[in-house]
């Protein structure tokens, strides 16, 4: 209905008392969909209801919602689910199901010896779930139907089951699942493991495809499958179908792995997303592989090095809260040096390169290595990290029926007129996958100046998300940016001083500003170095750069409890006697009551899951933030090289106001 109406040029919003619209998919299945509806112009209300309805005299209605907004509106539809209507079965005496359908055996025969009964009122067998369910759907009704009617005539023909096929077309996407959900899953206390692909729809390099998102549950005993769930555009459907037919011959993973798929680049893939999955769960219950999934961030996590292994553009577009950037090009370098006891969870955008990532590491000695299951495309679905989410935020998008209305009365330019003074250039990108789009517009803008314009065709609909912030770190204009077809067009400009308003050069303090944050740390008190580490830990979660500059007072953070005995002048002793030994050793600066205040607080701080501040350090470290000691403050405390934790780098006030002046924040602990 939203959909119609919105075709219609009418501005629609949706109410939804679930946190997702489309219960019958998965969380980071619905998020697609959600998206495109957004991108479309439709409002989504999610978690919320109806609370009542008024008039005014003008026959406007007035909805309030629970959340304490109101809705003005000219038409209400209720659209507020099914349930059989079994009246007539009641008034005949016949026997119910504990769901409240007519209950049939597999002959669709009631307790009525006489009267059968198929369709949307009565209960079935699932074929993954146990219990019976009321599934109303065409498809099974019909097949009720023939098997009532053999049965009338005396032939001895079964309704098994229903799994719950289904599909829908929302706008130009697509959606479907079939078999058991995650969510139902769970509730039946059915054990299974998850393989997440997103594939294009066919030949990347053959026009008129985007990616899809596939998610496949299958049995950790014997791979068989167990529900199967996507969204995309092209080629959907006759995937779900083939997994559909696995469900109902009792396929497994690794009868995925063998089928042969019709294939020709308009068609498919040579390895088909069915295969895929077959893949990945048979590399799974091989042990070939290890997965971490989006469900585990962030509480299973804690303690691991989480490792983004794709490019610094795309790490900057966005990532996960608290992950290093290592590219995988760079990877087998940087392990060197890699602390083998540290759990190590990779990802990237679809799970490709993490896996890549995975063997290179396996193979050097690591253990506690897992690659994320989806990668950030399923990760953000799940977190849902929807466009107002995204740090910078997206131009908004109007619905067809109002841009032509606009440009119809002169509010709008003509369509394709230039929008800037500068070049315009047509990018295609479209069969791409992430980051190939983004990549792309990288190189295209090198070629261009100041003020130029590019309109790039992405069949990627995630690209609505990436290129406002990719646009934003890069210093261009997103000036618009719409739904087209599967993907999205964008028309980006780019930036610098011509560009930039009125003609005027660029500030070049700001412009040499980055997102990076500068610690000095004076103070050797431990609740002030505790909160220079909260702090910078908050930062570096953020995606900021950090440096932490000790000096005097604040070198006992970095010292070693276990340090190894060198050399010491008399007063060099002295002075080591006298300071704390490392952060354990550190006392509050108020309240410290000869050691109680400082006990209470770690007290409270253990209660409480707190870090202490040696976890935190670490915790620092793991991420990438820089510990440096002040030279010259360790010559005049007599403290060595030696005596600090590994990994702290050695400096010197230049050093520090060199990161200082490319930062945009400073702290003084």
């Amino acid at each position: 209905m939203a959909e119609n109406l919105h075709d219609r040029g009418l501005a629609v919003e949706i109410v939804e008392l679930a946190d997702q619209i489309m219960p019958p998919l998965d969380k980071e299945l619905s998020t697609p969909v959600e998206n495109y509806l957004r991108a479309h112009g439709i409002a989504l209300h999610l978690s919320t209801a109806a609370a009542a309805f008024s008039s005014d005299r003008a026959g406007q209605l007035t909805v309030e919602l629970t959340s304490g907004r109101f809705l003005k509106t000219s038409l209400v539809i209720m659209s507020a689910g099914v349930r059989p209507n079994v009246e007539l079965a009641t008034m005949a005496g016949l026997e119910l199901g504990p769901r409240g359908g007519i209950k049939v055996d597999r002959h669709m025969r009631t307790s009525h010896p006489d009267i059968w009964a198929a369709g949307d009122a009565v209960e079935v067998e699932h074929t993954v779930l146990p219990d019976s369910s009321i599934i109303p759907l065409a498809g099974p009704a019909n097949r009720q139907a023939r098997v009532a009617a053999e049965s009338i005539c005396g032939r001895d023909t079964e309704y098994e089951s229903t799994q719950g096929t289904s599909i829908v077309k929302v706008f130009d996407m697509v959606a479907g699942g079939t078999g058991a959900t995650e969510k139902q899953l769970r509730a039946a206390g059915i054990p299974f493991l998850r393989a997440h692909v997103h594939p294009s729809g066919h030949a990347g390099y053959y026009p008129g495809t985007a990616q899809m998102d596939v998610k496949c549950l299958y049995s950790p005993d014997d791979g068989r499958i167990l529900g199967a769930q996507i969204t995309g555009f092209d080629g959907v459907d006759k995937r779900l179908d083939v997994f559909a037919t696995a469900i109902r011959l009792g396929a497994t993973v690794f009868d995925l792995e063998k089928l042969e798929l019709a294939y020709a680049p308009p068609f498919g893939s040579a390895k088909d997303a069915v295969n895929m999955i077959g893949f990945i769960g048979s590399n799974t219950l091989r042990g070939d592989v290890e997965s971490w999934f989006s469900t585990d961030y962030p509480g299973n996590c804690e303690g691991a090095r989480i490792i983004d292994v794709r490019s610094a553009s795309e790490y900057d577009v966005w990532h996960i809260p608290g992950a290093e950037l290592v590219p995988l090009p760079t990877l087998r370098t940087a392990q060197e040096a890699w602390d083998r006891d540290i759990p190590i969870r990779l990802y990237c955008a679809s799970g490709f390169r993490s896996y890549l990532a995975y063997r290179a590491l396996r193979q050097r000695g690591f253990t506690d290595v897992a690659t994320l299951a989806g990668g950030v495309k399923t990760f953000r679905a799940w977190h849902h990290v929807a466009p107002e989410d995204v740090p910078d935020p997206l131009v908004p998008m109007t619905s067809y029926a109002e841009e032509e209305s606009l440009r119809a009365g002169g509010a709008l330019p003509p369509a394709g007129a230039p929008a800037g003074t500068g070049v315009e250039v047509d990018l295609d990108c479209t069969g791409l996958a992430c980051p190939g789009p983004i990549m792309a517009l990288q190189q295209k803008m090198g070629e261009l100046d100041p003020g130029d314009e590019v309109v790039a065709h992405v069949s990627d609909i995630g690209f609505r998300l990436d290129a406002p912030a990719w646009a934003a770190k890069n210093g261009h204009e997103v000036l618009d940016i719409r739904p087209e077809g599967a993907g999205v067009v964008a028309r980006i400009r780019k930036g610098g001083p011509a560009a930039s308003a009125g003609g005027a050069v660029q500030n070049p303090v700001a412009a040499r500003l980055r997102e990076k944050k500068s610690f000095v740390v004076f103070s050797g008190d431990f609740d002030k170095v505790l909160a220079a580490f909260i702090i910078a830990n908050g930062a570096v979660a953020m995606g900021d750069e950090v440096s932490m500059f000790f000096t005097f007072w604040g070198l006992n953070a970095l010292r070693r409890p276990d340090a190894p005995a060198v050399d010491k002048s008399l007063v060099e002793k002295a002075f080591a006697t006298m300071m704390p030994a490392g952060p354990e050793d550190m006392k509050l600066s108020q309240m410290n009551m000869l050691g109680g205040g400082t006990a209470m607080i770690k007290k409270i701080m253990r209660d409480n899951k707190v870090p202490s501040l040696p976890e935190l350090i670490a915790s620092a470290q793991r991420a990438g933030v820089r510990l440096v000691a002040c030279t010259m403050t360790m010559d005049l405390l007599g403290l060595q090289e030696d005596e600090l934790i590994d990994g702290v780098e050695f400096g010197g006030v230049a050093m520090f106001l060199g990161e200082a002046n490319e930062s945009n924040g400073t702290f003084f602990i």
